[in-house]
């Protein structure tokens, strides 16, 4: 997956600016699937543009530059289509705390507790934010449109991956506080 897609994915949803894409990734939906930089989402907008991919309505705003609305046109729905109807393969994990779990023997443990410890707060803390994007569609769970019982789908998925990650850090926590005893 590119980044590319998962911009066409939102705008596929509803027009949005750049700072609202950008806004997805740090605080919506792409906080648990796609990380991508403000810089990064303004770049590959002005490329989809470039392509025929996305188009905009430029708004004008007083003592500002103009507002840029972004939708996605026929071209970046036929490109969008084609990618979701190939098989997606499962995403290798590349995680820092993977690594610090091979070499965690050469510190105290009292480092790697601490490590541990600070990411369990930090996947207690997403498991809030996530479930909060999910709660307009639980409530209405049974009167979704299909767009947006899939939106929940994932977003579910999301609330699992990081509730996964609390049960891990206390399994891990638990076993090391016992280890060193």
């Amino acid at each position: 997956m590119a980044l590319k897609h998962t911009i066409l994915a939102f705008l596929s949803r509803q027009p949005l600016s750049g700072y609202d894409v950008a806004k997805e990734f740090a605080l919506g939906f792409g906080s648990c699937f796609w990380k991508a930089s403000q810089q990064q989402v303004y770049a590959e907008l002005t490329k989809l543009e470039q392509q025929g991919s996305v188009t905009y309505e430029a708004i004008s705003q007083l003592g500002r530059l103009d507002k840029k609305i972004y939708s996605i046109t026929t071209q970046g729905y036929q490109e969008l289509t084609d990618w979701l109807t190939k098989p997606c393969e499962p995403t290798a994990i590349r995680e820092d705390l993977g690594v610090m779990g091979l070499a965690g023997h050469l510190v105290p443990s009292e480092v790697v507790i601490r490590e541990i410890e600070r990411r369990r707060q930090l996947h207690v803390e997403m498991v809030q934010q996530v479930k909060k994007l999910d709660e307009h569609f639980a409530q209405h769970i049974n009167s979704l449109e299909l767009k947006d019982l899939y939106m929940h789908l994932i977003i579910r998925r999301g609330i699992r991956y990081q509730e996964d990650w609390v049960a891990w850090c206390n399994e891990a926590l638990q076993a090391i506080k016992q280890a060193v005893k």
